[in-house]
This record gives structure tokens, C-alpha cells and sequence, in this order.
């Protein structure tokens, strides 16, 4: 994470604008007990950190094709129920 810091213009605006903001709605959907929110918040967070690693330099690939695999699968499943019924977290 060191060389994100040095190089990705991407985790300075993550960490002044994206992280106060959702860290503020994970708690409130916590509180709530507001599982949709909650996985919906995880989920977009686990993307932008990977889209911070890629927009290292050079860049950082932690997702592989078994990585995507399980994020599709988790996508199919939660559009089957209608609605999040699971979440991910990868890195």
C-alpha cells in the first residue's frame, strides 16, 4: 500500500471523500440493522480499493479469475433473491 500512497491520485480523493462518507453510512446501516445498505456499501468499497491497487504504479492485481468468478456468482445469486441476501469483501 505504500507505493498506492506514492502513486495513486485515486486513494487521496478515496480517503478525503469516499471513506468518511461511507463509514458514516456503514455505521447508520449497522444500527439499523439495514443488511441491504450494508452490503451494497461493502461491496462498492471492495471495488474502489481494487480500483485504487490498479491505478497504482506500477499496479497492484490482488483479484484473480477465481476472484471474479465468486463476485459474478454473488451478483447472480443477490439479482435471484431480489435482493442482497450475501456480500464480499475481497482483498
Amino acid at each position: 500500500m505504500q507505493r498506492s500512497v506514492e502513486t495513486s491520485d485515486l486513494l487521496a480523493h478515496r480517503v478525503k471523500h469516499c471513506v468518511p462518507k461511507r463509514v458514516d453510512a456503514m455505521k447508520k446501516a449497522i444500527q439499523e440493522r439495514d443488511f441491504k445498505t450494508f452490503a451494497e456499501i461493502t461491496m462498492k468499497d471492495s471495488n474502489q480499493f481494487h480500483a485504487v491497487c490498479l491505478d497504482t504504479y506500477p499496479p497492484a492485481v490482488y483479484l484473480n479469475d477465481v476472484s471474479h468468478s465468486i463476485i459474478r456468482f454473488i451478483h447472480q445469486y443477490n439479482a435471484a433473491c431480489g435482493q442482497p441476501k450475501v456480500n464480499f469483501a475481497l482483498c
